[in-house]
């Protein structure tokens, strides 16, 4: 995870994916369908507030370099999951 919240707070995602409510694997699953829509260094941001989606999505990036995590945000049991495609 390379940028600062100051950074992510300021960043214009390419794509945004509303997760709200839903669970793994479905919140993998949708970032994956957004990185898939995206094209080579646009950034995704997933909007999620299953915390455990913020293992499973960069274990996910890591083992198979469908893209690569920028950071994570976390208010309020809201978090926001940022990824850049490789």
């Amino acid at each position: 995870m390379g940028m600062t919240q100051e950074e992510l707070e300021v960043l214009e995602p390419d794509h945004v994916i509303d997760a709200i409510g839903e669970v793994c694997p479905h919140t993998l699953n949708m970032a994956l369908a957004g990185l898939k829509k995206a094209k080579i260094g646009e950034v995704v941001m997933e909007v999620t507030d299953h915390s455990i989606a913020t293992k499973t999505i960069p274990a996910a990036m890591k083992m198979n370099k469908y893209g690569e995590v920028l950071g994570i945000i976390s208010k309020k049991g809201e978090y926001k999951i940022y990824l850049k495609k490789n």
